[in-house]
Formats: C-alpha cells, sequence, structure tokens
C-alpha cells in the first residue's frame, strides 16, 4: 500500500477509527470489516492502494447505513445495498461529475 489513510473519518457526525493491520487467521482474506460498537473500520494493510482505497469507501458506507439506522431495518440486505452504490450508482455519479463544472468548495 503506497497511500496514508486518515486515523479516523466522521461519518454521520460520529467519528469513526481506521486501522489498517494485516488481517490473520480465516479472514485473511478480508479486505474490510465496520465493527459498529466500536464505531472502527479495519483495513486489511496486504491490499494494493486501489482496493484500500475502494475498501474504505466500502465500509464507510457499511458506518453509513448502520449509524443512520437503516442497517437495522428487519427486512434489509445492507450488502447488497453497499454493493449498489460502489457498482452501479458511483460509477455513474463519476461520469456526471466529468461532465459539469462547479466548485462545491465554499457551498
Amino acid at each position: 500500500m503506497d497511500i496514508t489513510l486518515p486515523k479516523s473519518v466522521v461519518v454521520g457526525g460520529s467519528k469513526v477509527k481506521v486501522e489498517v493491520t494485516p488481517f490473520k487467521g480465516p479472514n485473511c482474506e478480508d479486505f474490510g470489516e465496520y465493527f459498529h460498537d466500536e464505531r472502527l473500520i479495519r483495513i486489511n494493510s496486504k491490499l494494493s492502494s486501489r482496493d484500500t482505497i475502494n475498501t474504505l469507501r466500502h465500509e464507510m458506507m457499511e458506518a453509513a447505513l448502520l449509524i443512520s439506522g437503516v442497517g437495522f431495518s428487519e427486512r434489509y440486505e445492507q450488502e447488497a445495498v453497499v454493493r449498489c452504490m460502489e457498482d452501479i450508482f458511483f460509477p455513474a455519479w463519476g461520469k456526471v461529475l466529468l461532465k459539469i463544472d462547479i466548485d462545491l468548495g465554499n457551498e
């Protein structure tokens, strides 16, 4: 990994710690994990820079869904929603951003 991640991020007003660490045991091939009770994201240190960034985004979405309460719905499939946003929404949104010329930095 050639990038340095922040030690924490803010999701829905909650501070969530970010740890990059080698994964061991049965989870050694996992990319990342979000621990809601601890407000902690762990990312496998063995990932490439691209996978690290994508995993941070994925785990932040998991955190957002749980912090907002959506993740606790009785018939809610969190992984399906997160993968939909990753694989469908964000690619589409990225293309939109490339087409518009607007500075949102001061809004």
